[in-house]
């Protein structure tokens, strides 16, 4: 079975965007390996509708890409995409729209044959995932920044939600990466 990993960066306290939607915080990192690896890995993304939009819709190259950043348009541009959304009816570029029966559909996805999918958005549709009990893995990307408002990123999470660290990453911009896995018990 394939699995749904949730890959976000996060700030130190605890936001996945500033107060207007700001992304500046974010350090880049100058890592080769990172495409490679996120092409290895997945071949599916799954989307928030407001994610879709900003970040899924491959742009035309533009002349002042990096040829890091034109490889990753290029993946964009070919990947398979499912994006989930109450509220769109049609959606540009080649997103698969998902609005019922998120759970079955899901499931169904992760029954195929393939690589592990990416799930790449927003509080809402993490707390809708988690809620149905669909991640299998987390990997937070801290960020050393304090932003101090913003769009938190476990908005909305009632329910206690224990997870195991399987392994942590010290990058070079001092950006760490945390991976987790939920408790098989879920019991803190």
């Amino acid at each position: 079975m394939r699995k749904l990993i949730a890959e976000i960066a996060v700030s130190l306290d605890g936001f996945i965007e500033g107060p207007d939607g700001e992304l500046d915080w974010m350090l880049v990192e100058k890592d080769e390996d990172y495409l490679k690896t996120i092409k290895n890995r997945f071949d599916t993304i799954f989307y928030g509708r407001v994610s879709y939009e900003r970040f899924g819709i491959a742009q035309p190259d533009e002349p002042f890409l990096s040829d890091q950043e034109k490889q990753l348009n290029d993946f964009i541009a070919k990947i398979r995409k499912y994006v989930f959304s109450y509220t769109a009816k049609h959606l540009p570029g080649n997103g698969m729209l998902v609005n019922e029966n998120i759970e079955t559909v899901v499931k169904r996805i992760k029954d195929e044959e393939g690589k592990d999918i990416l799930l790449f958005g927003g509080p809402d549709i993490l707390k809708t995932f988690i809620d149905l009990g669909l991640v299998d893995e987390y990997i937070l990307a801290l960020h050393p920044r304090i932003l101090g408002a913003g769009k938190p990123l476990f908005r909305g999470i009632t329910n206690q939600l224990s997870l195991k660290l399987l392994q942590t990453r010290r990058l070079k911009s001092g950006v760490v990466i945390l991976h987790y896995r939920p408790n098989q018990d879920n019991s803190a």
